[in-house]
């Protein structure tokens, strides 16, 4: 009996180990953030209370949208704030929303006394700004990843270039998801990669986009196996393991309408 339970004691300790790593794994990773080109100003009383309804409608929508969505509070006036999520395609649900509750908050703290700002995580972008920007390619600011592992390879870079293509293609215009992943086969070795633009995009941006960050990759990481490339309206990635879940939630849903123009 005694043996009995201290093996079930082990069992749960285990999986309360698990629970606790795979939570850790989950957190979101703060990548950049667009507030060293702007500079601090001020802001009026009620532009601040819209911002701040914005970050909150936007933090309690993530929870139960399908990853993405926009808002805005007082549009067409002095004080309008326009505000935007997109969580990486393959993330919903809880870790979506601690990713945008996580942006929400630091942004005040990284860009304080901005009328617009753009936060990066490694899960989720997110966007706020005094002006329109629904629908809006934007390419700059952009921010480079490259990984640690150097190529061994000299047509890793080609290969890399064409995977991506490949990925682009199916997100733009085989399925019109704004959104792809793909494991690739080379030789005895895999790599992985993901495409993403921001959901309030049509097909001929997210593929300029995408397009405009590829264009990037031999300069800034084109001797690195992986590397990670974003800008406000899309991202890629590549690596050497799968860095990306494989869930029903990646067949990348349409946004939800019901926050927009409040």
């Amino acid at each position: 009996m005694a043996k009995k339970l201290i093996l079930i004691f082990i069992i749960r300790f285990i999986s309360i180990i698990s629970l606790f790593t795979k939570s850790i794994a989950q957190s979101p990773n703060y990548v950049g953030d667009d507030c060293h080109n702007s500079t601090e100003q001020s802001l009026t009383a009620t532009y601040k209370s819209n911002l701040n309804k914005v970050l909150s409608l936007l933090s309690s929508d993530a929870i139960v949208s399908k990853g993405y969505n926009h808002t805005s509070i007082g549009e067409n006036t002095i004080d309008a704030v326009y505000g935007l999520y997109d969580c990486r395609g393959d993330v919903t649900g809880s870790f979506c929303q601690f990713c945008v509750s996580t942006a929400a908050s630091d942004v005040l703290q990284r860009c304080p006394n901005r009328a617009s700002a753009v936060i990066w995580y490694n899960f989720c972008i997110f966007r706020y700004s005094n002006h329109n920007f629904f629908g809006n390619l934007t390419t700059s600011p952009s921010w480079q990843r490259p990984g640690s592992k150097n190529i061994t390879n000299p047509q890793e870079l080609d290969k890399a270039e064409d995977n991506m293509q490949s990925l682009i293609s199916e997100a733009t215009l085989e399925t019109n998801k704004m959104y792809a992943m793909g494991e690739f086969n080379l030789s005895i070795e895999k790599r992985y990669g993901l495409v993403q633009c921001s959901r309030d995009l049509n097909e001929k941006q997210c593929n300029q986009c995408l397009e405009a960050m590829l264009d990037k990759v031999p300069k800034c990481c084109g001797t690195k196996i992986g590397w990670q490339v974003l800008a406000p309206s899309c991202l890629m990635k590549y690596d050497d393991f799968m860095f990306y879940q494989l869930t029903s939630a990646t067949s990348a849903p349409l946004p939800n309408p019901g926050l927009y123009g409040r």
